[in-house]
């Protein structure tokens, strides 16, 4: 009996096949984990930015009183000025993409969707997070209307923007 050292071909062949099938499920799982952050980061950096915003509306709140319409419509200087409370050294974070509107003073925070790598995944994990982030989405650049039920919902549009409100105008 002669003993061979080595692996046969066969078993090469089967140590190959089995390799590639587990690198293509980790290219699976990586991918809706990439997905899964980059919701987690739209939704974190929205959050962060309302806060700055509304650290600078109530040191600003006497202004904003006796000046309804103060940057009502400037949305460029309000976010200049919201950049400010920002605790990443007065960074936006994803600053491109962060929008702001003020409606008669009704805030809200928005972000493009369209520059967000593999939109459809990242749509998708943002819809799981809609209700507990209190989401709202729009295929304009403008939020929904002031009582809009709009919530965020991706299986019924493809929105390319999703808004969180930071403050209401209670008149």
């Amino acid at each position: 009996m002669s003993k061979h050292k080595g692996f046969t071909l066969m078993e090469m062949m089967i140590v190959i096949a089995v390799m590639g099938i587990l690198a293509s499920m980790m290219m699976m799982s990586s991918s809706e984990s990439i997905s899964t952050a980059r919701a987690n980061s739209i939704v974190t950096n929205l959050r962060n930015f309302s806060m700055a915003a509304m650290a600078y509306y109530t040191n600003n709140v006497d202004r904003f009183g006796k000046e309804p319409d103060f940057l009502k419509n400037d949305p460029a200087t309000l976010k200049a000025n919201v950049e400010e409370y920002m605790h990443n050294e007065g960074k936006i974070p994803d600053e491109p993409n962060i929008i702001i509107y003020n409606d008669s003073g009704t805030w809200w925070a928005g972000y493009n969707l369209t520059t967000a790598l593999d939109n459809d995944k990242v749509r998708d994990k943002l819809q799981g997070r809609s209700e507990s982030a209190n989401l709202k989405g729009t295929t304009s650049d403008t939020p929904p209307a002031k009582d809009s039920a709009d919530d965020y919902d991706c299986t019924t549009k493809k929105h390319t923007y999703v808004w969180i409100q930071i403050r209401s105008n209670r008149n």
